[in-house]
């Protein structure tokens, strides 16, 4: 600063000079090395504030690395017990209580019609049980009883004697949920149906000749079948 007064006084003590003299080439010169200075430090200033702002951002930067390195740290020891925990809690079920966490199996099949001409209402009893998980199916009846709540399937088979035919339908706690005709007009042939039922525990389920009469048939080779197994609690 002390140099730019002095060169301020300079030019106050030279301003008589004429315009084209020596002094005021020199005043020139020096005024144009001055606004030189002065811009030279504006730039050192700016340059100092912008270091500094990088130097800030930098420090910022590192800090919330540090924070997502411990951050995942902690997730990783939380994973790692729960994972653990959740192993040791399967080792730990003894056979019965895994077979247990799978739900019941439910599944009956059964053949060998009692009656096989019925008559309008009749319910068709099939007296031999092939399969009966879940004690569900009364051979005796031919009624099924759900041992627990939960979606079923049904299906049944019937051979109809040649030039006969029988109205069927599928019943459910009293309601009907299939039904049709099975007819054979010249060879005894194999006729299916299927449905589905949402059941309560100890909903009732069974056959029954709808109309008219039936005439059936059955062999070794053609037998009449009602199955039903549960497909999801």
């Amino acid at each position: 600063m002390f140099q730019r007064l002095v060169a301020l006084l300079f030019i106050t003590a030279v301003l008589s000079e004429p315009e084209c003299s020596r002094f005021h080439y020199e005043e020139q010169t020096l005024n144009r090395m001055i606004r030189q200075e002065i811009a030279m430090e504006k730039l050192q200033a700016d340059m100092a504030a912008t270091q500094q702002q990088v130097l800030d951002a930098l420090g910022k930067l590192t800090e919330t690395t540090k924070q997502l390195r411990e951050e995942k740290i902690k997730l990783e020891h939380v994973a790692n017990v729960s994972a653990e925990g959740t192993n040791k809690s399967v080792r730990n079920f003894s056979a019965a209580e895994i077979e247990k966490l799978k739900g019941p199996t439910v599944a009956f099949r059964s053949k060998d019609l009692v009656d096989k001409t019925p008559s309008a209402g009749d319910t068709l009893v099939f007296k031999t049980t092939t399969l009966n998980e879940g004690l569900g199916y009364d051979n005796k009846s031919g009624i099924f009883t759900a041992p627990v709540a939960g979606t079923y399937t049904f299906s049944v088979q019937l051979y109809v004697h040649p030039e006969h035919n029988m109205y069927y339908a599928i019943i459910a706690d009293s309601v009907e949920i299939n039904k049709g005709l099975f007819a054979d007009k010249a060879y005894m042939k194999s006729y299916t149906a299927e449905t589905v039922a949402v059941l309560q525990k100890d909903s009732k389920v069974y056959m029954k000749c709808s109309s008219g009469s039936g005439n059936l048939l059955t062999s070794d080779a053609a037998w009449n079948t009602f199955s039903g197994v549960l497909v999801h609690l």
